[in-house]
């Protein structure tokens, strides 16, 4: 009986890769809050790194939650800035209490004019 080399475990080529996929609908989601965005880039980047460790399919779904989590992250930095401004210009004031007097005229008296 003759010995065979150990076989190599097969490559995972044949699925899709979860993380590529967690990206693409963290991104999308990233719609409804911040988070969603940030967490679609870092899973896209996880994704790109295991795909060409292991062989497996969804480089272009990895790509797509990058890009679309990258636009939303910046858009949602631009709100913010934008959000931030408005209030600081809306609130530009001296800080002090405003003060209305109304004075009304007054008789003259005779003695205090001569």
């Amino acid at each position: 009986m003759t010995e065979q080399p150990p076989s190599h475990p097969p490559t995972q080529r044949a699925g899709i890769n979860a993380m590529a996929v967690a990206s693409l609908v963290c991104s999308v989601l990233g719609w409804l809050c911040f988070i969603g965005a940030i967490f679609g880039v870092i899973f896209g980047f996880v994704a790109l790194n295991q795909i060409k460790q292991t062989g497996q399919r969804g480089r272009r779904i990895a790509l797509a939650g990058i890009i679309i989590g990258g636009i939303l992250v910046a858009l949602w930095i631009a709100v913010g800035i934008v959000r931030a401004t408005v209030r600081h210009t809306a609130n530009q004031d001296s800080g002090a209490p405003a003060v209305v007097m109304i004075v009304e005229p007054q008789a003259v008296s005779p003695i205090l004019a001569a």
